[in-house]
């Protein structure tokens, strides 16, 4: 009379690590796709806010300034009235991402008035999946930022 030994044979282990295998590298390459257009969203959402930041302090200090974008450095420089110029880059939200166009009536800089009021315009943003961001702001000085995720 023979024993039945429980247990696992060598191939029902094989297969197992093969589909936990096959699993984990699906989810590695989702997580670098959803690390690559958070980073995106990232540098879009920072843009905005600095759009925010100008247009109030344009009001509050009753002075102009001027966020200015230079495309191929893939950075943008904040300019008040006064001398001091702040420059940030994209590459703090991933290297990948990059300003595909700058557009405010004649040039990549837009102007934030004292009353509130602005140069209107649009950027757009891509990283390197291509999924892009596009930032439009109004005469009024609103932002609105929409997504085209891949």
């Amino acid at each position: 009379m023979m024993k039945s030994i429980k247990g696992f044979t060598l191939v029902e282990l094989i297969i197992t690590i093969a589909l936990v295998a096959i699993i984990g590298v699906i989810a590695g390459l989702n997580v670098y796709a959803y690390t690559l257009n958070r980073n995106l969203k990232s540098a879009a959402r920072a843009i905005t806010s600095d759009f925010s930041f100008c247009k109030g302090k344009a009001i509050s200090e009753n002075t102009r300034y001027q966020i200015a974008f230079d495309v191929a450095g893939k950075s943008y420089t904040i300019q008040p009235g006064t001398p001091a110029a702040v420059t940030k880059n994209l590459s703090e939200f991933g290297s990948d991402i990059e300003i595909e166009s700058a557009s405010f009536g004649k040039g990549k800089t837009i102007n934030f008035y004292t009353r509130g009021t602005a140069a209107p315009g649009n950027i757009k943003l891509k990283n390197s999946r291509q999924s892009r961001a596009t930032i439009k702001v109004n005469i009024t000085g609103r932002t609105y930022v929409a997504f085209d995720m891949e």
